[in-house]
């Protein structure tokens, strides 16, 4: 175990590339979570360009995922955790410096002092230092076998604790705490939690779900200790007894994990503004007292309140660079709690902030618990749920979009458990894995979900890991849906011009196929004589002909920007509505070549290529169009259908090349 975690660490001493020295020197102390966003963020906005960036990780190894961390007791492989390799940082000029912390903050003079004695400046400082595991002052705490649970580095040591060993005692039954049980009986430790509250999660959850909650965990075999004020620790022999003062337990092993503490020692001792419990004093655009110096993530005291949840720091660190980008923005709004979690077999959905005041609405069910929270005039405030919840992704939307509920939705939630009727939606959150998202790339829903549970919560992280929506576009509003970010009912220009066009081509082609052509021209003397020309004259024919064959071998070209990466130039949806003017002005050239005469025999089936092709191409347009209206009912009806008028679109065309090859000869041979 140890050698594997060291033999990362010695992966990441590298020779860091230089970085020009004229450019302004940005340093970012701490590299978890949140450092790592910003840091993402940096490069997203171009940022790495423009500034020095150095960055300072305390731990022996890059930012890795802490959510996932109890994980690490199945595998014992730190590289399965990591957020960016160090190459990472390097390759996008990013100077990360591996075990090296921060000790000193010269603010005056713009420097700091690290620990391995050498001094930094700085032009601009971000702290994203994070936070330190809170131990509670138990007596007893100081005593060997007792360990805190916040790092792969604590993990170590409490797999090498364990060995041995048949039991472990958790202190703290909040998130942290529970996390903490879910890795403990990963060991195979016979597990007991302790929580000073009558209930577990008494920050996220309410009495009624926690109680639900509490059946699962203990249905796994863990043992709880609730509204046990009052403990000490005691070490008996080779045990150690924790005493609540109405009754005892021993164990073997005993874990704190009861919260955390901002680490803001860096901004204490240089008289930066704390808070009375902790914290870097910021404001709305993470601004500390000195201009200089901002913070985010957990070490961030933000209008009063220590966030210690991934969504809100990663909210932070994204608003920050575009700050730092020259962005306008509207100071950062309250971070949204919203989380999904799994944990000890239990399914718990937390939308909002469902604990504050408001109107409750609860469904209960065997093994279900869901709760929705209104204020005035039915506005959705916030939402709980304790079990499966298939409809949570929509009422996250719903949330998100500041919706009013109707009371005939409140009733049925109330009644069945759902806002909406059975059957009223077809949420891609709902779909089954296999089920296709993006037709262009062939990716599943499925695919998707295994990206969101590494990490990636925005459709561009999504696109970027999957290639899902960066051909047509057409599937984004569904990558956004599943990211929970509100659908939108506005439909674009290009897909109203799609629309237009579509039609026009679709009335062209049914004027072709069933409009009788015109007449021939009597006599050299009729009106109509100049249009038989078009027909008559060969070297008009042979420039309406090729320049017919040219216009389809330009439309060709959308499936050379679908299929080739770097001819993807310019937006898809324009491409694809210069597609669709191409195929109608190609029946005005079809006109002018033919006059819509069918023909026979190879002139017939020729002909029949190109009218086939049309028709399908505008049907296929028009679907697409009502595709782009995103999550709609129409929309995903129409995402069902295009597929397959795509491959009969596509399907006609093979035969038109050996077609028009026998056509030409035809005429030239013949």
């Amino acid at each position: 175990m140890a050698s594997t975690y060291a033999s990362v660490r010695r992966k990441t001493r590298r020779t860091r590339r230089p970085i020009p020295p004229s450019e302004s020197r940005l340093v970012v102390v701490g590299n978890g979570m949140v450092g790592s966003k910003f840091c993402e963020a940096l490069v997203e906005k171009g940022l790495n360009l423009r500034f020095r960036i150095t960055v300072l990780a305390a731990e022996p190894l890059p930012a890795y995922d802490r959510i996932k961390l109890s994980s690490y007791v199945e595998h014992r492989r730190p590289e399965k955790l990591l957020l960016k390799t160090a190459e990472w940082y390097d390759e996008n000029r990013i100077d990360l410096r591996i075990g090296t912390a921060a000790e000193t903050l010269d603010r005056e003079g713009g420097t700091l002092n690290l620990s391995d004695g050498s001094d930094l400046a700085y032009d601009l400082l971000v702290l994203a230092t994070g936070s330190r595991p809170f131990i509670p002052p138990i007596p007893g705490a100081e005593l060997s076998g007792v360990l805190p649970y916040r790092t792969i580095a604590d993990l170590e040591a409490i797999i090498a604790a364990a060995e041995g060993k048949g039991s472990a005692t958790i202190i703290g039954g909040g998130l942290l705490g529970l996390e903490a049980a879910q890795a403990i009986q990963g060991l195979g430790l016979k597990t007991a939690v302790v929580e000073r509250a009558k209930f577990l999660m008494p920050q996220q959850l309410n009495e009624a779900a926690s109680g639900l909650l509490r059946d699962t965990v203990e249905s796994q075999d863990i043992r709880l200790f609730l509204g046990k004020n009052s403990t000490t620790i005691e070490r008996k022999n080779e045990q150690l007894t924790l005493d609540f003062g109405d009754e005892s337990t021993t164990t073997d092993l005993v874990i704190v994990s009861a919260g955390i503490s901002p680490n803001d020692q860096l901004a204490r001792d240089t008289e930066l503004p704390v808070g009375a419990r902790g914290g870097v004093v910021v404001n709305r655009h993470l601004e500390t007292s000195d201009p200089r110096i901002f913070a985010i993530g957990e070490c961030a005291l933000l209008e009063g309140r220590i966030y210690g949840l991934a969504a809100p720091g990663f909210a932070m660190a994204r608003h920050l660079a575009a700050r730092l980008a020259g962005e306008k923005l509207l100071p950062l709004p309250d971070p949204d709690l919203s989380t999904r979690l799994k944990m000890l077999g239990a399914n718990v959905v937390i939308i909002g902030n469902p604990l504050e005041e408001g109107t409750r609405h609860e469904y209960r069910a065997e093994g279900i618990y869901r709760l929705i929270l209104t204020g005035p005039e039915g506005l959705l405030r916030g939402a709980l749920g304790i079990g499966s919840w298939e409809e949570s992704g929509r009422v996250l939307s719903l949330f998100q979009e500041e919706a009013l509920l109707r009371p005939n939705e409140i009733e049925r939630f109330v009644d069945e458990g759902s806002l909406l009727a059975k059957g009223s939606i077809d949420s891609v959150v709902h779909w089954p894995d296999h089920r296709v998202v993006c037709n262009c790339m062939n990716v599943s829903k499925g695919q998707l979900a295994a990206c969101m549970a590494k990490g990636c919560n925005t459709a561009k992280q999504l696109a970027a890991e999957t290639d899902a929506s960066t051909v047509c576009g057409s599937c984004q509003p569904l990558l956004e849906e599943l990211c929970g970010v509100p659908p939108t009912t506005t439909k674009p220009v290009a897909a109203r011009s799609m629309m237009a066009v579509s039609i026009i081509a679709l009335l062209a082609v049914l004027v072709t196929i069933f409009a009788p052509p015109p007449a021939m021209a009597e006599s050299v003397e009729s009106a109509r004589y100049k249009l038989d020309q078009l027909w008559r004259d060969n070297l008009i024919k042979q420039i309406t002909g090729y320049t017919l064959a040219g216009l389809f071998l330009i439309g060709l070209l959308l499936s050379l920007r679908k299929r080739i990466r770097w001819f993807r130039i310019g937006h898809f949806a324009r491409w694809r509505v210069f597609h669709a003017l191409f195929g109608l002005v190609s029946l005005f050239a079809l006109f002018a070549h033919t006059g819509f005469r069918f023909g026979h025999n190879l002139n017939f089936w020729l002909m029949l290529t190109f009218v086939g092709i049309n028709l399908v191409g505008a049907a296929a347009g028009i679907v697409a169009a009502i595709e782009s209206r995103g999550t709609s009912g129409a929309a995903l009806v129409a995402r069902r259908f295009r597929p397959a008028l795509v491959w009969a679109h596509i399907i006609l065309f093979w035969p038109l090349p050996v077609l028009l090859t026998f056509h030409i000869l035809s005429v030239y041979f013949y």
